[in-house]
């Protein structure tokens, strides 16, 4: 099984919680927005990020019921580029997990409609 994977940019750091931008109902609170996901999910996150520091996506999966969050070939310092398809160990990585959560998610494809 292929996965595309797609590593959405950063916003600039500030020293106040960023609000959800366009997301009715929360009044801002990111906690209480990831909280409301029902949705099987994936997180993944490189090691040594620079933009996407570890533990922002370690932080935020917190608030996500039943989310499975895996760390991009632990042990090597790829950093942002983990996500890039510039390493085959990763992409090796990126694809097995992706298609693990993939098939646990749907039993094997049986629950795709």
């Amino acid at each position: 099984m292929q996965a595309a994977v797609y590593s959405a940019p950063t916003p600039p750091k500030t020293s106040r919680p960023r609000p959800c931008r366009g997301t009715a109902g929360f009044g801002g609170d990111t906690a209480k927005a990831l909280g409301s996901i029902k949705a099987k999910t994936l997180i993944l996150t490189g090691t040594k990020d620079l933009l996407n520091p570890e533990f922002e996506p370690n932080q935020m999966g917190q608030n996500i019921a039943g989310v499975t969050i895996k760390t991009i070939s632990p042990g090597t310092v790829t950093g942002h580029a983990s996500a890039g398809g510039f390493f085959p160990a990763d992409v090796e990585f990126l694809n097995r997990e992706t298609g693990v959560f993939l098939d646990g998610v749907t039993d094997g494809g049986k629950k795709l409609n």
